[in-house]
């Protein structure tokens, strides 16, 4: 039997965040062309064959950005810990452990086999530019106290070389990345929504208004509305239960879930959510406090966004998550 134990922290080693505002993001749990990175992780594993998946995430009221990003971090990895203890109890021949904040695509056969083969306790993801937070562990032969992610990260791990596609998602630039690669087939993400024509994806309930212009390629999530003669453009995605209003233009752009644009912007090169902007064309993160201009939408997004993962007899919550 093969066990996975996610962990969804707001921080990840060796990772810098956008400041201010985005400083303790974990993107990985933010919606992308319609379902976070962590729910794209829990559907492949357990369609890959893994017996058990356990998910220790942020408190759902902390969705996103944490006041105390450390502490729920700590917290996480010393649940996770009592979990790896009871598959090591449960006698499980390999454990998967994933510290979410990279998008990292992997064949979980071939590392497995990988792992058999060098027949060490531990075997870590290594990419290009350096180690990845993804072990694979032999229970029987690894002791750990409390502090599961001390005892992983002193050990000397054989090192399996990830070939496929990798993003750190460490910043709103390499969020948007993730978008661009996904709409131009340079990694295994798929938008999920029905692609109306070549290019252009909608999710249920979202309504295009009179006039409104989808150019491909682009996206349109679940229950977004797009107001009378906007454009949204040059590889764009609007996440779930947004709201742009009548004539703006979005190019380039990410709008993150529940997230309203006001009348006739012109917004391009960017990502927002709510009432926070990162132009990325010039490097700035602005605070609009002006709701007319740019504000949330009403909604608890914390409880929208995990009901994404919560599904297929997962169970979520701030202790984790199990089959």
């Amino acid at each position: 039997m093969i066990a996975a134990i996610i962990i969804a922290d707001s921080e990840t080693e060796g990772e810098t965040r956008c400041q201010p505002v985005s400083a303790t993001t974990n993107w990985a749990c933010i919606d992308v062309l319609g379902q976070p990175v962590l729910g794209r992780i829990v559907d492949g594993l357990k369609n890959g064959g893994i017996d058990s998946v356990f998910v220790f995430s942020p408190p759902q009221g902390s969705f996103g950005i944490h006041a105390d990003a450390r502490a729920l971090a700590l917290d996480n990895w010393r649940a996770a810990g009592f979990r790896f203890a009871k598959c090591r109890e449960e006698a499980f021949e390999a454990v998967l452990i994933a510290n979410c904040g990279t998008y990292a695509e992997f064949d979980l056969d071939d590392m497995l086999a990988f792992h058999h083969e060098q027949g060490q306790p531990v075997s870590r993801a290594l990419a290009a530019d350096g180690p990845v937070d993804l072990w694979l562990i032999d229970p029987s032969r690894f002791s750990n106290s409390e502090d599961l992610r001390t005892d992983i990260l002193a050990t000397d791990p054989a090192y399996y070389e990830l070939l496929g596609y990798v993003n750190r998602l460490s910043s709103a630039r390499e969020f948007r990345r993730l978008v661009v690669d996904s709409f131009s087939s340079r990694c295994r993400l798929r938008p999920r929504g029905v692609e109306t024509r070549p290019g252009v994806w909608i999710g249920e309930s979202a309504e295009v208004g009179r006039g409104a212009r989808l150019v491909a390629p682009a996206f349109v999530g679940r229950g977004v509305k797009i107001g009378d003669d906007c454009l949204i453009t040059r590889g764009s995605n609007v996440e779930r239960s947004s709201d742009i209003d009548f004539a703006t233009a979005v190019e380039d752009s990410s709008i993150l879930p529940n997230t309203y644009l006001g009348i006739g912007l012109d917004l391009s090169h960017s990502v927002a959510n709510g009432r926070n902007l990162w132009n990325l064309r010039h490097d700035v993160t602005l605070e609009i406090t002006d709701p007319v201009v740019m504000r949330p939408n009403p909604g608890n997004r914390a409880r929208r966004a995990w009901s994404d993962i919560q599904k297929d007899g997962f169970r979520l919550s701030a202790q984790g998550v199990s089959q």
